[in-house]
């Protein structure tokens, strides 16, 4: 919450004469021209704060313009007081602090001759310094009047507890599933010759996939990706395979699931890894490729199964 400079009430809730008042006798010698200017600081807060004291600077100002005025200027620090407001004193129930809030607050008075005065109060922290968590509040161009007690009641603002908002929504996830692999023209061919076999795979979630190709020996050129193609929910993908060597040779295709992360799309399985709990999300299955040494081996149709759970 931003903190904002706390005005008074009404630019000051006053009081004046609530208190009583001492008629003049116009004898020589009676109290005329000083007042009692009391100060009264509330801080509007919902917890705890870092306040402990409230630093008082009282200025006399000008009532009219080009009034002569002597200047006056006063600076006092108190203390909190140990009870809250309004704590079941009626002048201050629901006047204008309600009945069953509680407050802290700080109180001031002092005679002062009749005038007008800017004041500011400032909340100090243990150490006199001035506190993060409340504003200043002020007053200006109170009138204090002869004979009378003035009440002037400020509202420090304070911050209020950080809260945010935590929304978790957990989403479920399917791994692919390999459905359908096709060697063309077989898996048994002879030297020289190149060996097509194309590997068909869905996910349950919709997610698109990526294919992933590996020789697990023994050790046979790379699998070569000739063809791709996406269609409803089905992704197919063919790599091309030249013998040549004879011998019985073993790879393996791992289908994975993507999610779009800072606009790249990464693995579902490296997701997890970034986020601290590591889990799988692939389906897989070893494909065997038989090449011969100038045997007359015919072409067939061999289709493979998907991986057993």
């Amino acid at each position: 919450m931003k903190l904002h400079h706390a005005m008074p009430l009404g630019l000051a809730f006053l009081l004046a004469g609530c208190l009583g008042t001492q008629e003049q006798s116009g004898e020589e010698g009676s109290h005329a021209g000083e007042t009692g200017l009391a100060i009264a600081t509330a801080a509007n807060t919902g917890g705890d704060t870092d306040i402990a004291k409230m630093k008082y600077s009282i200025s006399r100002v000008a009532c009219e313009d080009g009034e002569k005025i002597e200047a006056l200027n006063r600076t006092i620090t108190v203390n909190l007081e140990s009870m809250m407001l309004p704590g079941g004193i009626p002048a201050f129930e629901n006047s204008p602090l309600d009945r069953s809030s509680k407050h802290p607050f700080s109180d001031h008075f002092e005679a002062m001759p009749a005038g007008c005065y800017n004041i500011d109060a400032i909340p100090l922290t243990k150490g006199d310094g001035q506190s993060a968590d409340c504003a200043p509040a002020w007053a200006k161009g109170i009138s204090v009047v002869d004979g009378e007690p003035t009440e002037v009641f400020l509202i420090s603002q304070c911050k209020g507890a950080a809260v945010g908002a935590l929304d978790s929504l957990v989403a479920l996830n399917r791994p692919p599933s390999l459905e359908q692999v096709k060697y063309q023209p077989s898996k048994f061919i002879n030297v020289g010759d190149t060996d097509v076999i194309c590997v068909t795979a869905s996910d349950p979630n919709g997610d698109p996939v990526e294919f992933a190709w590996t020789n697990v020996g023994p050790v046979c050129d790379q699998p070569a990706v000739v063809a791709n193609d996406t269609g409803g929910n089905s992704t197919t993908q063919c790599v091309a395979l030249h013998a040549t060597m004879a011998g019985s040779f073993m790879f393996e295709v791992k289908i994975y699931d993507l999610l779009h992360a800072e606009g790249n799309l990464i693995r579902f399985e490296q997701w997890f890894s970034d986020h601290g709990y590591p889990n799988e999300s692939h389906d897989s299955l070893r494909l065997p490729l038989y090449v011969a040494a100038g045997a007359d081996i015919g072409p067939s149709d061999d289709h493979g199964g998907p991986s057993q759970p």
